[in-house]
């Protein structure tokens, strides 16, 4: 905003009519001055970037890779501050808490940002509490298990369950998670009954899996395609429509008999609390999407199971976690998600 041509046409008026004009352009630009003043200079020290999961999932992967690269477009380090519990609410609550000045960031998803408040109303916050700055991906899930179950694919899990009940658990990674939503609606839609296991984040479910504790998980594709890859786990379906695009081996679980229909999706990307400036939350955007514009970060994040260009805006990312909250509030009544 140009102070000074509105200042000059403003002589033009009479004297009592300019007199207000100029207090209330000196009042704009007051107010403007601080906002442009601070978006200017930020960042002028290092950025925190809140993870609501343990340290070695995918969903971590991802974003010190993207904290790496965003950290080195905006001119500061980002670190990495990971936050587990609660269904990743503990780390939406710790960010909520921080001054909106851009200098605490959050990594959140679908599980932190959506399902955590639907699922826990004493979680204190909604998404409307966040400022969305952009999305970074997004990924399915993947039912996985232990090699020395005896299944190999989703239908013969689901018999395997029938035939022994009460004998197979399938972890999760927190309670009230989308992967705890997602195992809950493939029990519904099989009409059958497993014990569902909860932990605190990828990394403690996967130790369990690999050393055989718990029989079988939903996981993020992510976190789960080292292990296929190295025969340690046995996918038993992607929960998606279609196959993965860089993991095209991994059949999904509505290419069995059974199930037909079936899909869930997690995005992940970056918030800010609810005051955040405009200016600021502009200039984190565009940093970001520099970020992901790297061939590297693209790469990267493929590897990991995470598909870009998601929603890239601050207004496309808030249009798709408003159509998650109708669509999981929707999908939730009736579940059983105290397990």
């Amino acid at each position: 905003m140009q102070i000074t041509p509105l200042l000059r046409a403003l002589r033009a008026f009479p004297q009592p009519l300019r007199l207000a004009a100029n207090a209330l352009a000196l009042g704009c630009a007051l107010l403007i001055a601080p906002t442009m003043a601070a978006a200017d200079v930020y960042p002028s020290k290092p950025i925190s970037m809140v993870v609501p999961f343990p340290a070695g999932g995918a969903t971590d992967a991802a974003a010190r890779l993207v904290a790496t690269h965003l950290g080195q477009v905006l001119g500061q380090p980002i670190a990495v501050d990971n936050v587990a519990g609660a269904g990743g609410a503990i780390a939406a609550q710790k960010t909520l808490r921080s001054a909106p000045d851009g200098y605490t960031i959050l990594a959140g998803t679908v599980n932190d940002v959506v399902l955590a408040p639907i699922t826990n109303p004493s979680a204190g916050y909604t998404f409307d509490n966040f400022t969305p700055i952009g999305a970074i991906g997004s990924t399915a899930f993947v039912m996985v298990a232990n090699p020395k179950l005896p299944a190999q694919n989703i239908d013969e899990l689901l018999a395997y369950v029938r035939k022994n009940p009460g004998k197979v658990n399938v972890g999760i990674p927190g309670v009230g998670t989308l992967q705890h939503v997602a195992a809950s609606m493939l029990e519904q839609q099989a009409k059958l009954s497993w014990t569902t296991v909860p932990y605190k984040g990828a990394a403690p479910l996967n130790a369990d899996l690999l050393g055989g504790q718990i029989d079988a998980a939903v996981v993020t594709l992510p976190s789960a395609v080292p292990y296929i890859k190295e025969g340690k786990f046995r996918s038993l379906g992607l929960m998606s429509q279609q196959r993965d695009e860089v993991n095209k081996d991994i059949a999904t679980i509505n290419e069995g008999r059974e199930i037909k229909g079936f899909s869930t999706e997690a995005w992940l990307g970056l918030f800010a609390p609810a005051k955040l400036s405009p200016a600021l939350g502009q200039k984190l955007n565009g940093a970001l999407l520099q970020a992901l514009a790297k061939p590297e970060v693209r790469e990267g994040l493929g590897k990991l199971g995470f598909r870009t260009g998601v929603a890239d805006t601050p207004t496309q990312f808030r249009q798709l976690i408003e159509r998650d909250d109708a669509r999981f509030r929707k999908a939730t009544a009736g579940l059983k998600l105290d397990r």
